[in-house]
């Protein structure tokens, strides 16, 4: 399974990455979102997770952009933003899933879980 993960705090993104490698997940980790992006051009994956508040492209412009060209990817969102605000637009953009910050890497991954099982069902 192929997971991409973005987030512009690079202690944070390299926690996960090595988490979800342990775990035996191939993860393609950066801090810029249009990164992403183009890279979801370039080849396929099974997950993506985001932080919401990040330079140059928003966590919930990168859901919306990721949405109209893969609308079956699932995507976990990451935030320390807890307004109720930013969750109900977050799922309304097609989220699968909001995790709040600081994250427990463990309830992360049986998210992760949870989500890729859904996937295959």
């Amino acid at each position: 399974m192929k997971i991409i993960v973005v987030d512009d705090d690079v202690i944070m993104l390299q926690a996960i990455k090595t988490m979800l490698a342990k775990q035996g997940y191939q993860v393609f980790a950066t801090t810029d979102a249009q990164d992403a992006l183009d890279t979801l051009e370039e080849d396929s994956f099974d997950l993506i997770i985001s932080d919401i508040m990040m330079p140059y492209v928003s966590g919930i412009e990168l859901l919306s952009a990721i949405k109209k060209v893969r609308k079956g990817l699932p995507i976990i969102i990451i935030s320390a933003l807890d307004q109720q605000e930013v969750i109900l637009t977050a799922f309304e953009e097609g989220a699968d899933d909001f995790i709040k910050k600081p994250l427990n890497l463990n309830e992360l991954l049986l998210r992760v879980k949870h989500v890729l099982n859904k996937k295959r069902v």
